[in-house]
């Protein structure tokens, strides 16, 4: 019987992650495949607002350097695997189609996936909105996207037509990775345990340097040698064990520390970490360090899938607007503090247009709201953020905001920002109203 096996990298965590350190993993002969994430749960809906803008744009940006980075890659018969697609799958397969061509790879098909814009159903079916304690025909005309998280089943139908370069919209995180290892190691994807191991390595994969010291280092009381250049992750996974490891000559760390740490990040419950492809099972995994940055991992589990996918529904919210003073030396708090009242007296006119506002000392009450015993700051750093009805009235906070550098005496250093306001709330929809279309197109 043929031993099966799989080499996968991570290449990206989120929409503006750094390409050149994946590049390096790509370019090693580590690897045969690479997955990129790059969505976040407000990335999606900003990426709808920008199609709103303009219906050619809504995908990754970073494509065309995509394209650029790793042609060596995929000429070489490198796969690679991503959620490039965010709000627009079709306009990224253009820029991946119109990339190919422009660094001279030919014979790549690229497959696409289509329909995880579920908008329609959310609304004709007034989905509940939990976080929020409304349904979505009762706020419907702020509703701007929906998107479900998609599994790992289209990934592997494209892969068995022979696609070399995937995309779609919302494919969920850990199923990025656990499509290519169910295609090349031919695991079920109803075998329960199966995806559960897959998904075990995935986590471990699927928030880049997170796993190789970004996320562990926590001076002083945890440290690593080198964080300048960390390596991106990868897995060597066959039917006798399951690898993870980095670049050599990279720094951070791939050992007990990291893997134990990444392994306990966002999945909630250990024993039932919900994906579309599995409940996985963590309760019984070990990690043991087998060599330099390289550890071996099992013990898996996994039970059904959720009969529901996880949907993101982005809500327009209006505007936000974030202003900051800086003030120091002696008096700065009382100083910050009386700008902060300032600007609520000259903002009480508005109040009716201000759905939400905060006042924040950096360095002293921003994160623990002064719970934390501490003495006199030698500076502290006003932020006044808002969230406003229009941009009317965001534009009037942020005059105010700006305006303070007039008094109190000895404020500085100001900075304003402003963009719209999109929240992101989840729902549930059924698995079987999420009608999936794949294509796969020759470049």
């Amino acid at each position: 019987m043929t031993r099966r096996s799989i080499s996968i990298g991570s290449g990206s965590a989120y929409s503006t992650d750094r390409l050149d350190w994946a590049q390096e993993l790509a370019d090693s002969g580590l690897v045969d495949y690479m997955g990129f994430d790059c969505l976040a749960e407000r990335t999606m809906a900003l990426a709808h607002v920008r199609r709103l803008d303009d219906e050619t744009t809504g995908h990754d940006q970073r494509i065309p350097e995509l394209m650029r980075r790793f042609a060596g890659f995929l000429g070489r018969g490198g796969k690679m695997v991503g959620n490039f697609g965010a709000a627009n799958p079709t306009a990224a397969a253009d820029d991946v189609l119109r990339g190919l061509k422009a660094n001279g790879v030919t014979g790549v098909r690229v497959g696409v996936i289509h329909g995880d814009d579920v908008l329609d159903h959310v609304l004709d079916q007034d989905l509940e909105l939990p976080e929020m304690g409304v349904t979505a025909q009762a706020i419907a005309a702020r509703v701007v996207s929906a998107n479900a998280y998609i599994g790992a089943d289209p990934i592997v139908e494209l892969l068995d037509e022979g696609a070399r370069f995937v995309l779609g919209g919302r494919i969920a995180d850990p199923s990025l990775y656990v499509g290519p290892i169910a295609y090349e190691m031919g695991w079920a994807l109803d075998d329960w345990d199966k995806m559960g191991t897959a998904t075990l390595v995935a986590h471990l994969l699927e928030c880049g340097t997170h796993a190789t010291g970004g996320n562990y280092v926590d001076p002083p009381y945890r440290v690593l040698d080198d964080i300048v250049h960390l390596g991106f992750p990868l897995a060597h996974v066959s039917d006798d064990e399951l690898i993870i490891a980095k670049l050599e000559g990279t720094g951070g760390a791939v050992d007990i520390g990291t893997m134990k740490t990444q392994l306990a990040y966002e999945i909630h419950d250990p024993a039932a970490y919900l994906t579309p492809d599995s409940t996985a099972d963590f309760t019984q995994v070990w990690v043991e360090e087998v060599g330099p940055d390289r550890v071996r991992v099992g013990g898996a589990a996994g039970h059904p899938r959720p009969d529901t996918l996880k949907v993101l529904v982005g809500v327009d919210e209006g505007w936000k607007v974030v202003t900051e003073i800086s003030y120091g030396g002696p008096g700065c708090v009382e100083r910050a503090q009386l700008g902060a009242e300032v600007v609520t007296k000259r903002l009480e006119p508005l109040q009716s247009g201000i759905d939400e506002i905060r006042y924040d000392l950096h360095g002293m009450s921003a994160l623990f709201e002064g719970q934390l015993p501490g003495g006199e700051p030698a500076e502290v750093r006003l932020r006044i953020a808002a969230r406003c009805d229009d941009r009317e009235t965001a534009d009037a906070v942020a005059f105010e905001g700006q305006f303070l550098w007039m008094g109190p005496a000895g404020g500085g250093g100001v900075n304003t920002q402003m963009a719209p306001a999109i929240g992101v709330t989840p729902a549930l929809l059924p698995r079987d109203d999420v009608k999936l279309i794949t294509e796969v197109i020759e470049a």
